[in-house]
């Protein structure tokens, strides 16, 4: 295109820049802003006369004729050429029968409609007009969005066929008004003070609002749609409640929006795009302009969920307001004000002057016009589109690459619910709109969580007394040289079970053991537990003031620990009442009490499964070390699920190698203990090192451990690991289990890998997920509820989300602690009333984020 040939050279209009980036993001890929318009023509027609109209339209709208640059410029420009060459095609199908006539007339359309634009070629639109039989035509459009928006598309169609019966002939049609006027009262406006609009809007936005995360602007395919109408009385219901309250439709939409998007994405700072007319009124002749007027912007809604409907409209739509002087401004530097990159990807929509298809019906020199139809789409994963009338229109455009059919299908049901919720109850708490059907509350609630199970009500003392009655000749316990039958180390924990008894402890209260790993530290657990009271670890390498926190803190009836140790204990002895174990007066003592069971006559109180087993401390990452107090019947359904799960048998040895003071060493010590299986008991520090972990494996034929994920990483990259063949099974908790560190497990170990999620406040774990060899992709689950337990996925309403939406994780059943030890206020805090189970139940907040699949699993 050469100088001489221009007849001008213009901006860009903000929305035109953003077309012009995704055109040239990808140019192999399919164009969303191709338009196709197509119309019947029943009659007499003349093409050459057509073809001659259409020509003079191209010459009447300058803009029509532009190609657009940006190669070595600073910024894009669009180059209006004095004249172009119409494209122009004419196809006969008329030879065709009818059945292939149809076919091939859909062929040509769709082909038409995917065929690319070169924006630096013009023009930007062709023609093509097709015979379907001697007085039958349909006449097809096909146009760059970049050029027109919609209310240009009936100007630029009635001017047209206008000119077709004018012969082509412009003389005496109104002046245009050209659309660089429009261009040039962009270029006035005051994009210092939109800016600083823009930014106090998005003033504390922590995140975009994005349906389909890591979906790129490439298309590889056309986007989809389904439409839906709303019913005559919502449709009525809406328009009347929007007039009475001095809303607009717009405004409806928009707040339905943004609870629609707060139900995927789990947030409560909603962001959007909108599609504003941008228009202006000052400029004269405006409402007749051909060209692309409009804009999309950002639209934030900032919820709480304690607000009526109403209130929430009235500010979506005072804010909105607020920001009208400012519409002008492009997305890109709205963006910028925002901190860069993408704020949203989803559109809505509400058209307020829509295109009547019935009003472009005309005659025309014996030629009757009808049957419109048009085509579009945008580049976003999800977009809305909403028609006024007497049933209100529901346009979801949606990308096939990104979002499931069936997927768009319930997000629009969901919004047709919401929209119904605001007209029913307009003055009701934002919160209390339930965005699920009644068959998705359903499943989260109820399907997903069909966990109950019979469990024995019974304690781990009987648990493991039961076991060693059974066989008493089984060796139970392996530590280095050291190796006790069930009988001896019954025996062992019944002696000191009576001598602490003698000190005072019983059920409800707390026995506080600082013993290294060993065969005493086993003992003394169990020792615990005989007596009634809960055991509390005490790690002696602790922090002297950890140390002293715990001790000061749960304020335990009395303190085990041995010579070894006791350097690091006995400065609380004068508070806490001190055992040691290996001193010559202890050993004597113990040497005096009976080895047979402990039964209740001989406790303070009759022990129950409501009463405390464990109490462990928490790290303090987020505050002050608390203690968890869980009771027996919350740990005794956990190790039922895992020998229900799992069957461990007597053949198998369970590598004890967590430090006492994380919930795992719980299961580690009673799961083998109460089965009738052998408790390998790592030396001190061993858990840290890779070698000796798989040195231990080997040598005492260990089937099962457990590994955090970064430990079992670092076990897999030992040569010694793959010697480990007698493993059955892996745990693995504490950490996200990564896909890698599952992989190269599955291929090196031909053991099974188990990931389980649990907090301490629920007795060790409660979802669990068995890792396949022919399952590899993707996120490692945390899996499904175990037995008695149900979670919830929940957002900040305390509300149910629907599968595939991120939301904060609680925890109910069984499994809960009672609470945290000695501070009433903090239990309060985060074990809340269950409004989804039986009366008196309790959720617990685990304050993890998490989303259900479609499976159930988590």
């Amino acid at each position: 295109m050469t100088t001489q040939g221009l007849a001008d050279v213009l901006p860009l209009s903000p929305l035109q820049e953003g077309m012009l980036f995704l055109a040239l993001y990808d140019e192999t890929a399919v164009d969303a802003y191709t338009v196709r318009l197509s119309f019947d023509l029943r009659g007499p027609l003349d093409a050459p006369r057509l073809k001659a109209a259409a020509e003079a339209l191209l010459d009447r709208h300058a803009n029509l004729r532009a190609a657009f640059r940006h190669e070595k410029l600073s910024s894009p420009v669009q180059l209006i050429p004095k004249s172009v060459e119409l494209p122009w095609r004419e196809e006969d199908l008329t030879a065709l029968a009818d059945a292939e006539r149809g076919a091939a007339l859909e062929r040509l359309a769709e082909e038409e409609g995917a065929r690319r634009f070169d924006l630096t070629r013009p023009p930007l639109v062709r023609f093509t007009l097709v015979r379907l039989a001697e007085d039958t035509h349909r006449l097809i459009i096909c146009l760059h969005h970049i050029l027109l928006d919609g209310w240009s598309f009936p100007l630029l169609v009635g001017e047209l066929f206008e000119l077709y019966e004018r012969h082509g002939d412009t003389g005496g049609m109104p002046r245009v008004t050209p659309y660089k006027e429009y261009l040039a009262w962009l270029a006035r406006q005051d994009k210092d003070a939109a800016a600083k609009a823009w930014r106090a809007a998005l003033d504390g936005l922590a995140e975009p609002t994005l349906v389909a995360p890591g979906i790129t602007q490439r298309l590889a395919r056309q986007p989809e749609e389904q439409v839906v109408e709303l019913s005559e009385d919502l449709s009525a219901s809406l328009t009347d409640l929007a007039r009475a309250r001095g809303w607009t439709l717009n405004t409806v939409v928009q707040s339905a929006w943004a609870l629609l998007l707060a139900a995927v994405t789990g947030r409560d700072d909603i962001v959007f795009g909108a599609t504003v007319s941008s228009r202006p009124p000052q400029l004269p002749g405006v409402e007749t302009m051909v060209g692309l007027f409009i804009n999309t912007l950002p639209v934030r809604v900032r919820l709480d969920w304690s607000e009526p409907l109403a209130g929430l409209l009235t500010r979506v739509q005072d804010t909105q307001a607020e920001l009208m002087d400012h519409q002008h401004l492009g997305l890109a530097q709205i963006q910028r004000q925002a901190g860069g990159g993408p704020l949203f990807d989803t559109l809505a929509v509400f058209e307020n002057y829509p295109l009547d298809a019935a009003a472009l019906d005309r005659r025309m020199d014996g030629v009757s016009v009808s049957g419109f139809t048009g085509q579009d789409a945008t580049h976003y994963p999800l977009s809305l589109i909403a028609y006024p009338g007497t049933r209100i229109r529901l346009r979801v455009g949606y990308r096939p690459d990104a979002l499931e059919a069936d997927a768009v299908a319930t997000l629009t049901d969901r919004f047709t619910r919401i929209l119904a919720a605001v007209a029913a109850g307009p003055d009701r708490p934002t919160g209390s709109v339930d965005t699920l059907s009644p068959q998705e509350r359903g499943q989260v609630l109820t399907g997903f969580n069909d966990t109950a199970h019979a469990v024995p009500d019974t304690t781990l003392p009987e648990l493991f007394e039961t076991c060693a009655a059974r066989t008493p000749d089984r060796t139970a316990l392996v530590f280095e040289g050291e190796a006790l039958s069930y009988g001896e180390l019954n025996a062992r924990a019944n002696r000191l079970a009576r001598l602490m008894a003698d000190r005072g402890v019983g059920p409800e209260s707390t026995v506080a053991i600082a013993v290294p790993r060993s065969a005493e530290m086993v003992a003394a657990v169990l020792a615990t537990i005989k007596t009634g009271a809960a055991y509390l670890p005490v790690d002696p390498d602790y922090p002297a003031d950890r140390i002293a926190y715990v001790l000061t803190d749960s304020a335990p009836g009395l303190l085990l620990t041995t010579e070894a140790t006791a350097g690091s204990v006995v400065p609380h002895a004068d508070t806490v009442p001190t055992l040691v174990l290996d001193s010559p007066g202890t050993l004597a003592a113990l040497a005096e009490h009976r080895t047979d069971d402990v039964t209740n006559d001989e406790r303070v109180t009759p022990l129950r499964a409501d009463h405390p087993a464990y109490v462990i401390y928490t790290s303090g990452s987020t505050g002050r070390p608390k203690g968890v107090v869980v009771p027996h019947r919350g740990i005794v359904n956990r190790l039922a699920w895992m020998q229900g799960e799992y069957g461990l048998t007597a053949d198998d040895r369970v590598l004890q190698k967590t430090p006492l003071g994380f919930d795992v060493s719980v299961w580690e010590l009673f799961w083998p203990l109460t089965e009738g299986a052998t408790l390998v008991v790592a030396r001190p520090e061993g858990h840290r090192d890779p070698a000796y972990l798989a040195e231990a494996i080997d040598e005492y034929g260990v089937t099962t451990v457990h590994f955090v994920p970064s430990m079992l990483q670092e076990f897999l990259r030992h040569p010694a690991a793959a010697r480990c063949t007698g493993l059955r099974r892996v745990i693995c908790s504490g950490e996200a289990l990564g896909s890698e560190t599952r992989d190269r497990f599955l291929t090196l170990l031909d053991a099974e890998l188990h990931n389980l999620y649990g907090p301490t406040e629920a007795s060790v774990d409660v979802t669990a997920w068995a890792c396949r060899t022919d399952d590899r992709t993707g996120t490692v689950p945390i899996g499904r509820p175990v037995w008695n337990t149900r979670a919830y996925v929940l957002d900040a309403a305390l509300r149910p989300v629907p599968p595939g939406t991120a939301g904060d994780l609680y925890l109910a059943g069984v499994q809960l602690a009672r609470g945290y030890l000695g501070r009433p206020s903090l239990t309060a805090g985060r074990f809340v009333a269950d409004p989804f189970g039986p009366a008196g139940g309790r959720l617990y907040r685990t304050g993890d984020v998490a989303r259900w699949d479609g499976d159930g699993r988590l």
